[in-house]
């Protein structure tokens, strides 16, 4: 009996395929993140509140979590292939009606799917580097896709700004929209035919939920992005109100953190290879100590020293736990995929509403310490689930 090829984990990688997965990313979260900027032009010309405006990312959240969690049972027996250029396809048509609607709803709509894009995106991101890549190779593949994220984050946020005041909001959606039709043809062209997914069900959903080790995991990545995010939400506040940076200082300042967050996740690929358990721990350590020593020490050079190294450490989080489903759920990717995108999707939600109510109460520093507190339990249950694991099967992550 012969097996089919796509089946086969690869032996020599799919860099092509591998990039254009980073395009993919690029193309997702810039449109996700455009209303943050766009948020007061977007409200002023379709006669709606920046609130109203505002709930078009809450709506993409929404949409992911629920698509993370059906896009396997669902998808079964088809090609992963032809799942990833349907996402792309949405992508598209999303930014589309998104720059044409006078509508309100219309919008809303139009970012519904968006949500449904970046929720099976992710969901399927581990399983498909295990097609493309062998295993010594997949955290530095996983690498270059998580940099799309930082890419986006300064496509839409300081770049996307200024090019509105030049073009016009509705532009800047159909540039994203263009952006999705590259991203399309370089998949296309450049993804192998994927395998199919297995044992992707619902009963296979709550056995793994029954696994003690896989909930600690997922307890661990709830509370790593957590912990960054409660205090990534309010960043700029910080730099206006301790650093004392408007305009032009305030821009230069975001730009560094995207850079670096960028920086570290092209490093992940590297350090993640040679010492994945330590270093899960250890980045999760040193944002606790980061948070403590925000609290405690304000200077300029001190304080843009610590958010330039959050950025930089952060980059490393999502590479690690996408690596540590690849290492220990391979045959489940899918599944685990989903639930570790409900997981962050949750905790970012959660983070931001909880860090707003913290903020007005008592202000940043009450920010840096419930940070400082969600990473040691980050800390904990990482350790935890790596043990359990050990336990359960014989083998190290």
């Amino acid at each position: 009996m012969t097996v089919p090829s796509s089946d086969i984990p690869s032996q020599t990688p799919y860099w092509s395929a591998i990039l254009s997965l980073f395009m993919g990313v690029t193309c997702l979260i810039s449109a996700e993140f455009l209303p943050i900027s766009l948020l007061t032009p977007i409200a002023h010309d379709l006669h709606i509140t920046e609130g109203q405006t505002g709930q078009a990312v809450t709506a993409v959240g929404i949409f992911a979590v629920i698509t993370s969690l059906l896009i396997a049972p669902i998808s079964q027996k088809i090609n992963k292939k032809t799942l990833l250029l349907s996402f792309s396809v949405l992508v598209i048509f999303s930014n589309s009606i998104v720059a044409i609607t006078d509508s309100y709803y219309v919008l809303l709509l139009g970012r519904c799917l968006l949500g449904i894009c970046v929720g099976g995106f992710w969901s399927l991101t581990s399983a498909v580097v295990l097609d493309l890549a062998p295993t010594k190779d997949v955290p530095r593949a996983l690498s270059i896709i998580y940099a799309g994220v930082s890419v986006a984050t300064i496509i839409s946020l300081p770049f996307a700004n200024y090019l509105a005041l030049l073009l016009g909001w509705r532009m800047i959606f159909y540039l994203a929209a263009l952006l999705g039709v590259v991203t399309l043809i370089w998949q296309a062209i450049s993804l192998p035919q994927l395998s199919v997914s297995k044992n992707s069900n619902f009963n296979a959903i709550f056995a793994l939920t029954q696994q003690p080790w896989v909930c600690f995991g997922l307890f661990a990545m709830f509370f790593s992005f957590s912990g960054y995010h409660i205090v990534f939400t309010y960043l700029r506040p910080f730099i206006e109100g301790k650093l004392h940076f408007t305009n032009n200082a305030l821009s230069l300042t975001l730009l560094g953190f995207g850079v670096v967050n960028c920086l570290g996740t092209f490093v992940a690929g590297f350090i993640l290879n040679k010492s994945f358990r330590i270093t899960m721990i250890v980045i999760h350590v040193i944002l606790c100590i980061v948070a403590i020593f925000f609290y405690i020490n304000h200077q300029i050079t001190a304080d843009l020293t610590k958010i330039m190294l959050w950025g930089f450490i952060f980059g490393i989080i999502p590479v690690g736990w996408s690596t540590w489903i690849t290492r220990t759920l391979a045959d489940r990717a899918e599944i685990a995929g989903g639930l570790m995108v409900a997981a962050i999707q949750f905790s970012i939600t959660l983070a931001a509403a909880i860090g707003g109510m913290i903020f007005d109460h008592y202000g940043l520093n009450g920010l840096f310490i419930a940070s400082a507190a969600i990473f040691i339990f980050a800390i904990f249950c990482t350790i935890i689930s790596f043990s359990l694991f050990y336990k359960a099967t014989g083998k190290h992550v």
